[in-house]
């Protein structure tokens, strides 16, 4: 059988040979024996006439004949022995012309033979067609070489009509089963026209030459339904599928000629079929259509009904993935077992089809397919039903898995216990079966990647860029890797619509493109950044387009029972920035979020860096992906970032002021504690003064005081305090309280070298601490935590001088050193000299007294550890220009006089206030005292006046006026309005005790218990602040002298009206001496009569 089908694939080619040849004799002996038994062929009569002579006689086989002589086949019916020809009639041929000629000369022939011209070009003689199409200007040697195409495609579609053997009438009467048989035909389908052999060949034409075709060395199979059966009908049918339905009916004969030459007695005896007729070198029956060769098994995919799902996969990828062959077209002898669209269903979820459906899906599709494919059989040629044993055969598919085929009598198929529901659709290539199963290994895994996970959910160009940055392999796995040797984590991709989009606004620059299943050479990567540190500690920084993407995948599986509102979630992103630290992430979770319940998941319950989460979680192996909204930012610089809050500009502006903007963005690793602007607008003078050319020093200490040298995110603050080294040198302290919602605060330590506070004071003397309000603002070198209230470090030294010179009124402050007072505005205490100058005598302690006092041994108060401070108020250059300010220089008494009204003293021998009401609140932040209703404080006149007390009473607008106590001027020199202030820094004595001078700045104590107190009275006793400061006014206030009715007009008063009372008095008791001498004379009653 094998040298047959080698005989029959290149038979068509000695044609073209033979041809050359002229004419051979038709009826030539065969030198080719058929297979058939001769005892059962028809009786034939001597003088019975051959298959082509048949084909002559017949009125209704001309264009067939005409055909056979074309391309060159009849030398081909002479020389076969016994054949089988199903001869179409011509009106079978007309109508499939009329049906399948293309409408084009710009379109393929059809089975590569049929032009445009349709039937008329081939009734014509080869000249006549090849100088008509020359004349039309085209080549003439392309033109011969396209008809000889033509002319094998032709012979191919012929051969499809020939049996090399004879059929017997009994074959084709229906009998009591298989009324439907598989005849194999002439035609070895080829690809291509084989090369065409030397003149003459070396040989008969039969030898075989041009390979054994793409069915494995067999010849095209074909259908017949007998005549009486179910299937074949009265006359039977030819080309019918597995089912026996569909093919062409055979002819009913009306257009045999009469000639008894023609007919078989015996054969019309036994009742056999009237469109056959039996010949010296076989047989030929009439056919009412055209049979048309099986297409490709690509077309018959494409084609068939059940199998739209499998074309709508093998469509999108050309060539065919890995395993599968190159394409299902021309690749040669192949068994496929295809999965109908039924075996699809409810075998991969929505994302498992996004995933096979998509652009990167193929190697999903080639697994799938590649379990049904086989690419070859050996010498059984290719796997139809009849091939298999029905004890089964096993087999190898193109994917590795094994397959063992059973064909049992019953006629069905079973492959690894799936039955076939349609068996052998013949092809081109090979065969088809379908199956309502796939076939899959047990543990068969789709999506056995994160890579594959984010294909299927249109997150592909999220891989691509993955791809890119030659981080694929690292988080999204390898293709086929086993997932239990995969690390865990958690991907954040953004849909293919927002890059998309993002892309479209030039939000982010995409990359080449990129394959995604294409394997990368890391040997390209590209180094980027800076190297931080030496050591163990050096680190060196990504690519841009890496970092992006690393900053999207976090360590492990966080599913959303995970995650926590306001958790801050280390990435793979590390950089020179964060000393090689996971830059962190914050995620907000929706409080109405069922943990639990997956289904809430995805409508904005979970936002990961303020971006939404799009749809429920996948989860792939040992990771979970979750879709985004938009691409996440890395954060920016400390400086943008903090530019992006309104409420930290006065901060950034200062930052520029002190030329510390390099130093602020490329310090890494480090912690932000940023005042916002009312805390900074709340040091009044003090900015004022930090802001200037001279405090450019004391502003860059109180910048890096504001920076601790580590990164300290919310969570790292536990209960109690815990001290931080700061940029500055010194030390601060973090406290966080105690309960659920706990506050945290910032302040200064209880230590300082060369500051000496006790035990219990911040060694800044602040009121308060300051109140961290917001946390967690993610910067590209560390976090910034906002906080309410500037912590000064305790070795800036704001003095009363400097607020002064921050107020810009420069004129009190020339009065006072003028005056010897100069030593309040430097913050220091008066030698006795001083003291003496000023006739401070018994008011101000000296510097020698100060140091005779106290023993050193003993725990020091409050007084003992701060120096005497003094709050100043300063009326402006503007109220001094009112002022006859040459009077006071001249006469110096009245200048001290003027100015100690204006210095109000905290002085442990001298009472804070004249008032029996006390301060119910410490002062406001940066203010020196607490301004109230009626609160009236001492001033260094009050000894000496009994009009040196000052007063302060509020005006309803959040404003206060100040004045002189009980004093009462027309002129109006007593009272002023209140406007800036500024608190001077508390002057701590160095203490002589042991260890306490040695301590270094970065052993900072903390008190017991932690906690922080806002109230501590020692800080602000009487409504005074330790330090002191300055209260500008826009009035000089002029020490009051009252007239002389205001020193003694109340005694005259009181003496004159003495002097009224006696008067009345004495006139009263002589009116009364006057009268009391005389005797009324007795009147009688009214109507009382005399006697």
């Amino acid at each position: 059988m094998r040298s047959l089908g080698i005989f029959a694939a290149t038979i068509s080619l000695a044609c073209t040979w033979v041809s050359a040849s002229h004419q051979l004799v038709l009826d030539s002996p065969p030198s080719y024996q058929s297979p058939v038994q001769s005892s059962n062929i028809p009786d034939i009569e001597p003088f019975a006439d051959t298959i082509i002579s048949t084909l002559s006689a017949s009125s209704q086989h001309t264009i067939f004949l005409r055909l056979l002589q074309r391309s060159k086949c009849v030398p081909l019916l002479a020389h076969i022995g016994n054949a089988t020809i199903f001869a179409p009639t011509d009106e079978a041929w007309r109508a499939w012309f009329e049906q399948k000629t293309p409408t084009s000369s710009y379109d393929e022939p059809y089975l590569g033979w049929l032009g445009s011209l349709g039937l008329e070009e081939w009734m014509m003689e080869e000249h006549d067609v090849l100088s008509s199409r020359v004349s039309t200007g085209r080549s003439k040697e392309e033109e011969k070489w396209i008809l000889d195409n033509q002319y094998w495609a032709l012979r191919q579609h012929l051969l499809y009509h020939v049996l090399n053997y004879t059929v017997t009438p009994a074959s084709l009467r229906a009998g009591k089963s298989d009324n439907v048989s598989t005849e194999t035909t002439l035609l070895f389908p080829m690809a291509h026209e084989p090369k065409l052999p030397p003149t003459p060949p070396p040989g008969p034409p039969w030898l075989p030459r041009g390979g054994e075709g793409m069915l494995g060395g067999h010849g095209q199979r074909i259908r017949m339904a007998k005549a009486g059966s179910e299937q074949g009908g009265d006359r039977g049918r030819i080309g019918v599928d597995f089912n026996g339905v569909g093919g062409v009916e055979v002819w009913d004969g009306r257009g045999w000629s009469d000639d008894p030459k023609n007919t078989t007695a015996s054969s019309l005896k036994k009742g056999g079929t009237t469109g056959a007729r039996w010949t010296r070198n076989g047989v030929v029956i009439g056919v009412e259509g055209v049979l048309e060769p099986p297409p490709s098994l690509a077309e018959i995919i494409k084609s068939h009904p059940d199998l739209t799902y499998l074309s709508k996969l093998l469509s999108m990828n050309s060539p065919l993935p890995s395993p599968l062959p190159k394409d299902l077209d021309t690749s040669e002898h192949l068994t496929v077992f295809a999965p109908s669209n039924d075996a699809f269903d409810g075998v991969f979820d929505d994302i498992e089809r996004g995933y096979l459906e998509g652009a990167f899906g193929g190697e999903g599709v080639g697994r799938i397919v590649g379990g049904g494919v086989v690419t070859s059989l050996g010498k059984d040629g290719v796997g139809w039903r009849d091939r298999w044993g029905k004890k089964g055969y096993e087999v190898e598919s193109a994917s590795g898995l094994g397959l063992l085929v059973e064909a049992p009598t019953n006629g069905s198929l079973i492959i690894n216990g799936t039955e076939a529901s349609t068996i052998d659709i013949f092809a081109s290539n090979g065969v088809l079966h379908i199956l309502p199963h796939l076939l899959l290994p047990h543990d068969f895994q789709l999506l056995n990647s994160a890579e594959k996970v984010l294909l299927s959910v249109n997150a592909t160009r999220f891989v691509s860029l993955l791809r890119s940055a030659n981080l694929s392999e690292t988080y999204i796995g390898e293709p086929g890797k086993d997932k239990n040797d995969e690390d865990a984590w958690t991907i954040l991709a953004p849909t293919d619509e927002v890059l998309d989009i993002m892309r479209k606004w030039h939000t982010y620059a995409a990359p080449s493109p990129h394959p995604v299943f294409e394997d990368k050479d890391d040997s390209s990567s590209v180094t980027y950044g800076n190297v931080v540190g030496s050591g163990e500690f050096a680190y060196e920084d990504a690519s841009p387009l890496a970092s992006l993407l690393q900053y999207h995948i976090l360590p492990g599986r966080l599913t959303p029972a995970d995650i926590k509102d306001g958790m801050l979630l280390g990435t793979e992103l590390r950089t020179s920035g964060l000393r090689g630290g996971r830059q962190r992430l914050r995620v907000d979770v929706s409080d109405s979020l069922d943990r639990i319940n997956w289904a809430n998941v995805g409508q904005g319950e979970i936002r990961f860096g303020g971006v939404t989460v799009l749809g429920q979680p996948v989860k792939s192996g040992k990771s979970i992906i979750y879709l985004l909204s938009s691409l996440l930012s890395p954060p920016e610089d400390v400086l943008q970032t903090a530019v992006s809050d309104l409420q930290l500009s006065t901060f950034v502006a200062a930052v520029y002021a002190a030329d510390l903007d390099r130093f602020v963005k490329k310090t890494p690793g480090v912690s932000y504690f940023m005042p916002r602007n009312r805390a900074f607008s709340n040091l009044g003078l003090g900015m004022k003064y930090l802001l200037l050319p001279e405090g450019k020093d004391e502003l860059r200490k109180v910048i890096r005081y504001h920076v601790v040298d580590s990164i300290v995110y919310s969570g790292d603050m536990e209960r109690g305090a815990k001290a931080y080294r700061t940029l500055e040198g010194g030390d601060i302290v973090v406290r966080r309280a105690k309960g659920r919602n706990a506050s945290l605060t910032l302040s200064s330590p209880t230590r300082w070298e060369g500051y000496d506070s006790g035990e219990d004071l911040p060694s800044n003397g602040e009121l308060r601490p300051a109140h961290i309000a917001k946390v967690d603002a993610l910067t590209s070198t560390g976090v910034i935590h906002t906080v309410d209230s500037v912590v000064l470090p305790a070795d800036v030294s704001l003095t009363i001088a400097k607020l002064i010179r921050g107020s810009q009124h420069r004129t009190m402050a020339d009065l006072m050193i003028r005056a010897g007072l100069g030593w309040i505005l430097e913050g220091r205490e008066p030698t006795t000299d001083e003291v003496s100058e000023s006739m401070l005598n018994g008011i101000v302690r000296s510097r020698e007294d100060g140091e005779e006092s106290g023993d050193r041994d003993s725990q020091p108060d409050i007084d003992s550890l701060a120096m005497p401070s003094y709050t100043v108020l300063v009326p402006t250059d503007k109220a001094f220009s009112r002022l006859n300010v040459t009077q006071y220089l001249n006469d110096k008494a009245a200048l001290l006089d003027l100015l100690k009204l204006h210095i109000i003293p905290t002085q442990p021998n001298i009472p804070t206030t004249g008032s029996t009401k006390a301060p119910a609140e410490p002062p406001r932040d940066g203010q020196p005292l607490s301004m109230g209703d009626d609160l009236v404080y001492y001033t260094l006149l009050s000894d000496k006046s009994k009009y040196g007390d000052i007063a302060f009473r509020a005006t309803g607008d959040n404003s206060y006026l100040v004045g002189i106590r009980g004093a009462r001027r027309k002129t109006g020199n007593d009272a002023a309005r209140v406007g800036d202030g500024g608190r001077a820094s508390v002057r701590w004595r160095r203490s002589g005790r042991a260890g306490l001078s040695g301590l270094k700045k970065h052993k900072a104590e903390i008190p017991d218990g932690g906690e922080a107190n806002d109230d501590n009275l020692d800080l602000w006793r009487g409504g005074l602040t330790l330090g002191g400061g300055v209260l500008v006014i826009d009035s000089v206030l002029v020490p009051f002298e009252p007239s002389w009715f205001n020193r003694w007009g109340w005694l005259v008063i009181m003496l004159a009206g003495v002097g009224v009372v006696m008067v009345v008095a004495a006139a009263s008791f002589g009116w009364w001496w006057f009268t009391r001498g005389k005797n009324d004379e007795y009147e009688p009653l009214e109507g009382e009569e005399e006697e």
